[in-house]
């Protein structure tokens, strides 16, 4: 994206010189076909990404400069267009996030803010929006006064709303309450999915996706055969999900299930009371649809990715107590589909996210004070029970990394 990134993208991206100068040649940038077509011939490298990504990063800072005060309309467009390029360009992030370390992906995601930002500062700069107030209308034929308010809150949002140009791609799922969404086998074939700001609904896509993106989820539960790229959880909360991806990351979220299958270690950030279960989906095309993903086999064992959680807001050597493996004695049987339109419409609806409940003593266990010893009660008392099986597992999980263990 362009020259004031800074220190805060990788040093091995960084100019020699360390004065945060653009890391790509300026000019027209990098169109979004050139990423397309790396990726159409064989899965792009690290070294593939940084080069589009600082081409681009680049180019876009310096059309930013470039951009002047002229009238209004003709700021706003070119302000657009280059948020649009930030858009894309966070797409191809997204896209090439499971081939990078955890540390770049949570450097490069701040860049990407911090670009989106500068932009929306220039437009004030150049153009700012002018304040919307309230003005007494004109009596109607008979002296009574029409007060349309409808009419005064469209004008507020279309005053107040930041341009909106649209560069998600694939299929959008938005604003919805207790609702079921099915896709069946090459109902998806590959495209991306974005989920946002739904409530009480239960999504079954018992298909191969591009990337998962998924905003502002309340109560639902979420099956997912096989995500070929990356899966980005935001402000999600009380839901239950079952999904094949190359890597999870997950943000500002509390109270979740995931029952997950990944090639790398999930990530979580400024999350609590998240559950971790192996991926146990089973349906006509699942082998089909990981094979056409490059996922491989789905595992159980606590050896594999899935369990390599990784928690960036956790900086010590005992274990997070922000996430868990649940323990098998409280995981669900195996998740048998036959049929992904009924299995989205059963009952209840709102879904009951049952599954939930089986979490409850582990974060009990986790957030239970301890006990105080009355005097004496050493004497009185016999030893101490060892610790349940579930809250063990809470509380020790012994091959769990911390989020530095890797730098």
């Amino acid at each position: 994206f362009g020259s004031a990134l800074s220190e805060s993208l990788h040093p091995d991206i960084m100019s020699s010189e360390g004065n945060g100068e653009a890391l790509g040649t300026s000019g027209d940038g990098m169109e979004c076909a050139e990423v397309d077509e790396i990726q159409g011939g064989h899965e792009m490298t690290k070294e593939e990404f940084f080069g589009i990504f600082r081409t681009e990063q680049g180019a876009i800072r310096e059309d930013l400069k470039a951009v002047s005060a002229s009238s209004g309309d003709e700021v706003n467009q070119a302000l657009d267009a280059l948020l649009l390029r930030v858009q894309a360009l966070e797409d191809s992030f997204t896209r090439a996030a499971h081939l990078l370390p955890p540390y770049d992906v949570q450097k490069y995601g701040g860049a990407l803010k911090e670009l989106a930002s500068e932009i929306a500062v220039r437009r004030e700069e150049l153009a700012p929006r002018g304040k919307f107030s309230f003005k007494r209308r004109a009596p109607v034929a008979g002296g009574a006064e029409k007060v349309a308010g409808t009419e005064a809150a469209a004008v507020v949002s279309s005053s107040t709303a930041s341009p909106s140009p649209q560069a998600v791609t694939g299929q959008v799922y938005e604003d919805l309450q207790g609702q079921s969404i099915s896709c069946a086998s090459g109902d998806l074939a590959g495209e991306d999915v974005t989920l946002r700001r739904l409530e009480g609904c239960r999504i079954v896509l018992l298909d191969r996706v591009g990337a998962l993106h998924c905003h502002e989820l309340r109560r639902c539960e979420i099956i997912v055969g096989a995500v070929g790229s990356s899966a980005l959880l935001y402000s999600c909360f009380d839901c239950v999900l079952t999904l094949a991806t190359k890597q999870l990351r997950l943000h500002d979220s509390d109270n979740m299930l995931l029952h997950l299958h990944t090639l790398s270690g999930p990530v979580v950030e400024h999350c609590k009371r998240i559950a971790f279960a192996p991926y146990d989906l089973s349906y006509a095309s699942v082998q089909e649809h990981m094979s056409a993903a490059s996922l491989g086999t789905a595992s159980a064992e606590r050896s594999a990715p899935w369990a390599d959680v990784q928690d960036f807001n956790w900086h010590k050597r005992q274990a997070s107590p922000n996430w868990c493996i649940l323990p098998e004695e409280h995981r669900r049987p195996r998740a048998e589909v036959a049929d992904a339109k009924a299995a989205a419409a059963a009952a209840p609806m709102p879904p009951a996210c049952a599954d939930l409940d089986r979490c409850t003593v582990l974060w009990k266990a986790v957030e239970a004070p301890p006990k105080q010893a009355l005097p004496g009660a050493a004497e009185r008392s016999p030893p101490p029970a060892a610790p349940a099986p579930a809250r063990a597992e809470a509380l020790a999980a012994p091959d769990r990394l911390d989020s530095d263990d890797e730098f």
